[in-house]
């Protein structure tokens, strides 16, 4: 028996001011008068939701409160909405039993839904590695009907801050396109810049007229001309949907707008679902990396203090979803190379150019008994050198070719993961950012490191860096990471989504 169905059936058995006992079974037919005083049956029976088989302002707040989980990605009818909807308890005892046990069941399954989430994190999502939440609903619905305002406290389990408002609004939106039937899919065509002429760039006007209603007031809908208005649509859609923001529809822009409302729905509740999973209080300080959208925040005081962009694992090297504490910073560090990437990715560069060690600063090593051998990277032939035959460890030295470039940020993990500084700050510019090997990239280290020292001005970050010397120092008080994977986000209250990189929403779609 799941917890869930464990907090129902303790609180169905529960017998005190606030819970009623529920009777024995009874006969399908309406109780008389002279029924109550059977052997078979209690003199009088108490219900928690109904007085005299009337349904209370408790049950009432009680069936709003099912009635607007579509608000936020649930579904009502999981919770025995339409059936207590249908249901009148006056009719007789046995339907009132019913109603009452249906709407405490159904009310203490929602409460845990949306304080703790409909599914078991690491069931749904293997590659979340975040402790999630807990709640005890049982507890919390005993004490909510002793208060006076029971609707009042129904709506605390609500989240209250702008960028939860932000999704359900979006949702609600999106609800409403696939309800009117949404759109029809894009047929396909050669890239297409502002001032060509295409028929399909009629059905391309109709799609973004459900995100940007004034296109249909300031053009013909049928015309084949990509105009300069369509055009700033595109660019907006484009913006809103992690794409290359150029004004050129091509595969990739139109794949997105070829995604359906149903499924853009599903992607929000996917995302609802996961918000739900976090720790109710994430600390006073911490840092958040969305790793779906390649964004990192600082988060002091419930204010953002910095937004920076991040470069996350690759496809076939994913960053998994975890939280730890950063308890020290390495500057100007060494990086000794993991022995996959030694073997997979450095191997073949030497291969293929004997001074690419020597350029890059990189050291060969083989350990003896324990003893540490330093080789000549000149010295080896390289050629006889497999990843099945493979005796050597790589160092590279700080400095301008360091892979981690300046500034490494430690915290234990199983993973061997940290975030770093990069020599190829290049990337950054990429729309899709999942080029690395597992660890974190941030764009500005710096402003990182002055956070995470909380900007302690007895530090320098700069003249520790120029010391160029290897240099560690401990933070005085550990900084929290999520590291989330939210491919539906709000930035400035902007809601933007992102591509589905490492098909973690399938999963949990498929269970939705």
């Amino acid at each position: 028996m799941n917890s869930c169905k464990t907090s129902i059936f303790i609180f169905l058995l529960i017998s005190n001011a606030c819970i009623s006992s529920f009777a024995m079974t009874h006969e399908k037919n309406q109780l008389s008068t002279s029924d109550f005083s059977s052997p078979l049956y209690p003199k009088k029976i108490q219900f928690q939701w109904l007085e005299q088989q009337q349904i209370t302002n408790h049950a009432y707040d009680a069936l709003d409160f099912i009635a607007a989980s579509r608000q936020h990605g649930l579904s009502p009818n999981k919770y025995h909405y339409s059936e207590l909807n249908n249901l009148d308890p006056t009719l007789d005892l046995q339907t009132a039993q019913r109603f009452e046990k249906l709407l405490t069941e159904g009310l203490l399954t929602l409460i845990n839904d949306m304080t703790t989430g409909q599914f078991k994190a690491k069931d749904a999502d293997p590659d979340w590695f975040i402790p999630q939440k807990k709640f005890n609903a049982t507890a919390f619905l005993q004490q909510a009907l002793l208060k006076k305002y029971f609707k009042t406290e129904l709506n605390s389990l609500l989240p209250d801050t702008t960028k939860y408002r932000a999704l359900i609004q979006e949702l609600a939106r999106y609800q409403s396109y696939r309800d009117r039937g949404a759109w029809t899919t894009i047929p396909s065509m050669p890239l297409m810049h502002s001032g060509k002429r295409h028929p399909s760039i009629a059905a391309v006007r109709t799609r973004l007229s459900f995100e940007y209603p004034e296109l249909t007031l300031s053009s013909p809908k049928n015309t084949t001309l990509y105009d300069p208005i369509l055009e700033q649509a595109v660019r907006l859609f484009q913006k809103k949907y992690g794409l290359k923001v150029d004004g050129v529809i091509g595969t990739n822009t139109r794949n997105e707008m070829n995604i359906s409302a149903k499924e853009r729905v599903q992607q929000i509740q996917v995302t609802l679902e996961r918000h739900r999973w976090m720790p109710s209080n994430l600390g006073q300080r911490y840092l958040i990396i969305n790793l779906a959208n390649y964004t990192l925040s600082a988060i002091e005081d419930g204010d953002e203090k910095l937004d920076m962009r991040v470069i996350v694992g690759r496809k076939s090297r994913p960053t998994p979803s975890f939280t730890a504490d950063m308890n020290h910073l390495v500057f100007n560090p060494f990086w000794n190379v993991p022995r996959k990437l030694a073997k997979l990715d450095l191997l073949p560069k030497q291969q293929a150019d004997l001074n690419y060690f020597y350029t890059h600063d990189i050291r060969v090593f083989t350990h003896n008994q324990g003893e540490k051998i330093e080789h000549d990277a000149y010295s080896i032939d390289w050629q006889s050198v497999s990843p099945r035959h493979f005796p050597y460890t790589f160092r590279q030295d700080p400095g301008e070719h360091n892979a981690l470039g300046k500034l490494k940020f430690m915290f234990k993990n199983q993973w061997g993961i940290y975030l770093h500084d990069t020599s190829h700050r290049e990337l950054f510019t990429e729309t899709k950012r999942s080029l690395s090997s597992g660890c974190i990239r941030v764009e500005d280290p710096i402003a990182l490191a002055n956070f995470s020292l909380d900007n302690n001005p007895k530090t320098s970050v700069i003249d520790i860096i120029e010391s160029k010397k290897n240099t560690g120092l401990k933070l005085k008080k550990k900084l929290p990471i999520y590291a989330v994977y939210f491919t539906v986000s709000v930035d400035k209250n902007e809601v933007i989504f992102s591509p589905d990189i490492y098909q973690r929403d399938r999963r949990i779609a498929e269970l939705l």
